[in-house]
């Protein structure tokens, strides 16, 4: 039968904003669990004292703060590399007889820039594009016939290079993804390699975004890689001229 700390721990699972709240200590315990009481009444089928409910709560706050000081005292956070590309577009196709093929060609189309950025992601129902923005006219030109269903354009790339052991921490993706939706940055697209998280963010969100995850990796464990901060502060640069 479960038990109370159980279905708390399950409810605030369910409101990952929640979860966020109580981790920093953000929450009255006493107002959620006159919050949460009539539901976990009615799941257990009798009575719950409030003062249960809070002590699930606190217990909660306590293992949530365990489980991030063991993240933070991790020395694979200092490994962790950042750095940041403008100038991306996204096209997205619906998929038919010929769009395999077609979107496959496109690679002829590319200039051979070290600076290009060119990812398919082919998807069961869909195939969506995503390159170096100055390519969008060359592009759709060359899937003229297919069935073109959204286009975005002003797109930057957040990349995230780690070792390969990454691979293997539960929580990683998570950890990123919600330090970006707590300050209300929207990640499009996410592309991964086996040593890279490529974030793809809106251009007006990528040098705050970039920031952030900068900020919260340091205090993690260290200052980041210098080589991906140079290579910020170079693209930065370049896009100025």
């Amino acid at each position: 039968m479960p038990t109370v700390a159980h279905l708390v721990q399950s409810y605030v699972r369910e409101l990952p904003h929640l979860e966020q709240f109580i981790e920093r200590d953000l929450v009255s315990f006493h107002r959620l669990a006159r919050y949460l009481r009539p539901r976990l009444e009615s799941d257990l089928g009798k009575e719950i004292d409030e003062g249960a409910v809070v002590m699930a709560l606190s217990r909660l706050r306590d293992k949530m703060g365990e489980r991030r000081a063991e993240q933070q005292s991790n020395p694979m956070w200092g490994k962790i590399q950042l750095s940041m590309r403008e100038g991306a577009v996204e096209i997205d196709v619906k998929k038919g007889p010929n769009s395999e093929d077609a979107t496959h060609r496109l690679r002829s189309l590319l200039d051979g820039s070290p600076d290009d950025i060119f990812n398919i992601v082919s998807g069961q129902y869909e195939i969506t594009l995503i390159a170096s923005a100055k390519y969008e006219k060359k592009f759709l030109k060359a899937l003229d016939g297919e069935n073109v269903i959204h286009i975005e354009r002003d797109l930057s790339f957040l990349y995230l290079r780690f070792p390969q052991e990454v691979l293997y921490e539960p929580g990683f993706y998570e950890r990123v993804l919600s330090e970006l939706a707590w300050e209300n940055i929207n990640v499009f697209e996410l592309v991964s390699t086996i040593n890279e998280l490529i974030l793809v963010l809106k251009s007006k969100d990528a040098a705050r975004a970039y920031d952030l995850l900068r900020k919260r990796l340091r205090t993690a464990a260290g200052p980041v890689r210098a080589g991906a901060a140079a290579h910020v502060s170079s693209q930065k640069n370049k896009n100025k001229k």
